[in-house]
């Protein structure tokens, strides 16, 4: 599999930043059509293209951008309970752990970053609800509803700027809610997408978008 991704920052203090995500990574599922139980692993290289632009305390910005690496993978396990009239549920566990590459940089006004290398590992339960709606020519609709509570381990992701230590710690739980829709278009071609809402203690993912497609052959 291969994909992009973009991310906008909203920060304290008039400080803002954006992250394009370009990866590429391979996957393998595992399903048992008797009991509805299924595995899924992923394994992700991703590489960052990072701008900031800092609020400054004399109410001026710095500008500035670096690129770095990161390394990433999960496991899910759960299984897909079938009802009446094309009905589903899908509980769920997922966990799932990265390793950002840290990176020095500097600003257009000389401030110097020290990034420390990042690390993230979550765990996370929830299910999955929706209908498999039948349509003409054999194609498949499939809207449903996903929650999940997820809690982040790592502590400590440190960032020094002009030698001041600042301690970027994201731990702690979060809820997560979405909503999408999947087609099948035909047996072979598949194509879904998904909206997004996250809320914790540490920070909110106002919305997230994800659209895909899937060929078989």
């Amino acid at each position: 599999m291969a994909g992009h991704s973009k991310s906008d920052l909203d920060l304290n203090a008039g400080t803002s930043g954006s992250v394009d995500s370009y990866y590429l990574g391979t996957y393998a599922t595992w399903l048992d059509p008797q009991t509805g139980y299924y595995f899924d692993g992923v394994l992700k290289a991703n590489r960052f293209r990072n701008e900031a632009k800092v609020g400054l305390s004399d109410g001026g910005r710095a500008k500035g951008d670096y690129d770095n690496s990161g390394l990433g993978g999960s496991i899910e396990f759960g299984r897909h309970i079938s009802f009446a009239n094309g009905n589903f549920l899908e509980p769920f566990t997922q966990w799932s752990a990265v390793v950002i590459q840290g990176k020095d940089f500097s600003l257009d006004n000389d401030l110097q970053a020290e990034g420390d290398r990042t690390r993230s590992f979550i765990g996370k339960v929830g299910a999955t609800a929706g209908r498999n709606i039948a349509l003409e020519h054999g194609r498949v609709l499939q809207p449903y509803l996903r929650a999940a509570w997820a809690h982040e381990f790592a502590k400590s992701n440190e960032v020094q700027v002009n030698n001041n230590v600042f301690n970027n710690d994201l731990s702690g739980s979060r809820a997560e809610l979405g909503a999408g829709v999947a087609v099948s278009m035909t047996s072979n071609f598949h194509m879904h997408a998904d909206f997004d809402y996250s809320n914790g203690r540490n920070f909110e993912q106002p919305f997230g978008v994800n659209v895909g497609f899937r060929y078989k052959w």
